[in-house]
């Protein structure tokens, strides 16, 4: 019959590190691998990750068990060679991870799988191809909730160490200084002309600029105080022309 083959790839909110650490913490994988009722880890490699693995899956059509001596290439590669199963005569295949960017990860899950027991073509396909799929989206969960979980706890920390320095600071009397915003320069107080008299064009805008930092209101107010000024002047000038 041969093995049937299948592939699953998905893009993960999460660094290759964390993906990596969850698919091969098998002791959890009852815990968010919907497909996986129980593991067992029978062997363990010199960096304590399993080397001989029993899986015991629901396959839809029935439940079966098999088992897989693991290789890594960490954080990038697992492969895995069948070893025995029950309702499953062969399995090979592999997980191969992609880093995209400091924080996302682009995951593969390739499968080939010989199931033991009679079923038609197409439904021993579909099975596969289901559980297969729901496998790469469960670790995508995962993956994602631990990378979350990682984020709010170095926060947490942060705000700690925060609140720790702000004890001891006052406990030795040194005041936490907040970043000051330096004033504005302030213009010069000559705003007349020349010959004595206030620029009727500059004076409502330098009124302006002057209560730019006293509030919407009362800027505004006080803007048209500098136009009924300037106004007032323009009248002045004008009579003055007149009676001349």
């Amino acid at each position: 019959m041969g093995l049937n083959w299948a592939e699953h790839t998905v893009e993960i909110e999460a660094p290759i590190e964390t993906c990596f650490a969850a698919i091969i913490d098998y002791e959890t994988f009852p815990n968010w691998q919907g497909a996986v009722v129980d593991t067992e880890v029978l062997d363990w490699d010199s960096k304590g990750r399993g080397k001989r693995v029993r899986l015991f899956i629901d396959a839809k059509v029935r439940k079966v068990d098999y088992t897989l001596d693991y290789s890594y290439e960490a954080p990038t590669r697992i492969e895995w060679d069948f070893v025995e199963g029950n309702g499953i005569n062969g399995a090979d295949g592999h997980y191969l991870f992609e880093e995209l960017d400091a924080a996302r990860t682009r995951a593969t899950y390739k499968l080939g799988l010989e199931v033991g027991i009679p079923l038609p073509g197409p439904v021993a396909r579909r099975a596969h191809k289901t559980t297969l799929k729901g496998s790469v989206e469960d670790l995508k969960r995962e993956a994602e909730r631990r990378a979350a979980s990682a984020r709010k706890a170095s926060n947490d920390d942060r705000a700690k160490e925060r609140s720790r320095e702000d004890t001891l600071a006052e406990k030795v009397g040194i005041k936490r200084e907040e970043p000051s915003v330096a004033p504005p320069p302030s213009e010069p107080e000559d705003w007349a002309t020349q010959d004595g008299t206030a620029s009727l064009v500059e004076l409502p805008v330098k009124v302006a600029g002057r209560a730019a930092g006293l509030g919407f209101g009362l800027a505004r107010r006080t803007v048209g105080v500098g136009l009924e000024v300037a106004g007032a002047v323009a009248d002045r000038i004008r009579g003055l022309a007149r009676d001349r």
